[in-house]
């Protein structure tokens, strides 16, 4: 007999080898430990294993009218600071028997559109998503059908959902008075695009704020960036430079992907940090301790953001009517030698 021919096992074969009936093993593999003997739950776990037996949980979810499964749209899966999220919320889907669907959008707003199309067609039970706040009203059906919606990093105006992210104007603010201790002359803030993304708008303007605070001069120097335009960013960090001539500068990156490529450019340009420039980043990839005396940068505790989304999902899925909420967590200023006259 071919493997294509092997007959599925079904629960009536877990059953009938357990010497349980089939009820009882449905109540096992639903977790209700509390309702089995201790020797009864080990024998049919067992024995489970023994037949290699697979639940079939699109079957099971039919059933129920849930499928197990939860979906995460993320804007840019190449950033550290996702792939920390999304190993923190697939720690607690796989603790708590549901399975984790992760779609990449690459900041696009349709493929976030066409990605929550399929997600709904697959019947997910949550949500979580770091949205590019281009497909609300798709966000706002996804409610209509009881199905909860977590946003991750950015809050978008009209939808009333829970938020997990971080304090970015408080990061911010201990940065910036950092950099002013230190005296450097200019500060320029590197960003991508701001328009449609509240992280990026809250860092910029708490940018903004502590240097006007401060009367520094440098609270104009904000530099959007779209890293997929070839060039951009080294065009945009030459004007800097060039403006900056014999004066003491600092770069403030906006965020991980933009920290890296801003690396790069000094590199390719031979300057030194920090004697050449002074390098600050938010977000605070491994990679950071290890270029010169180390990059100061923002830790977010981005592991942690994902454990929380992915528990007030599964709270929302399991039937709890708390309303929504904003958790904001606190960030850690690393200072290293980046940083440092």
């Amino acid at each position: 007999m071919s493997k294509s021919q092997i007959p599925r096992v079904t629960i009536k074969d877990v059953a009938l080898q357990a010497g349980v009936s089939k009820t009882t093993v449905s109540r096992y593999l639903a977790g209700n430990y509390n309702e089995l003997a201790p020797k009864t739950k080990k024998r049919i776990e067992d024995t489970i294993a023994a037949l290699n037996y697979r639940p079939n949980v699109m079957a099971r979810g039919l059933k129920r009218n849930t499928s197990h499964l939860i979906g995460m749209v993320v804007a840019d899966i190449t950033n550290p600071y996702t792939t920390a999220i999304i190993r923190g919320a697939e720690d607690i889907c796989n603790q708590n028997g549901y399975n984790l669907l992760v779609c990449n959008t690459d900041n696009d707003p349709q493929k976030e559109s066409d990605y929550i199309s399929m997600l709904q067609a697959h019947r997910i039970d949550g949500l979580i998503i770091n949205t590019t706040g281009r497909n609300n009203e798709a966000l706002k059906s996804l409610a209509l059908e009881n199905i909860p919606v977590v946003l991750v990093d950015r809050k978008v105006k009209g939808l009333d959902f829970d938020m997990i992210g971080v304090d970015n104007h408080s990061a911010v603010k201990e940065a910036m008075h950092h950099l002013i201790d230190q005296d450097f002359e200019r500060i320029a803030f590197f960003t991508e695009p701001i328009e449609g993304v509240s992280s990026r708008k809250e860092r910029s303007a708490a940018f903004e704020q502590s240097l006007r605070k401060h009367n520094h001069a440098s609270w104009e120097e904000i530099y959007e960036v779209d890293l997929a335009k070839e060039d951009e960013l080294m065009t945009k960090l030459s004007h800097f430079l060039e403006s900056s001539k014999n004066q003491s500068k600092a770069i403030f990156a906006a965020n991980g992907v933009v920290l890296l490529q801003i690396v790069v450019a000094i590199q390719n340009l031979k300057l030194s940090i920090p004697d050449d420039i002074a390098l600050l980043g938010f977000d605070d990839p491994e990679w950071a301790i290890a270029v010169g005396t180390g990059i100061s940068a923002i830790a977010q505790p981005t592991y942690e953001i994902g454990v929380a989304a992915m528990e007030k999902i599964l709270s929302k899925v399991k039937g709890s009517n708390m309303l929504p909420q904003t958790i904001a967590f606190t960030a850690k200023l690393n200072i290293r030698g980046s940083t440092q006259k």
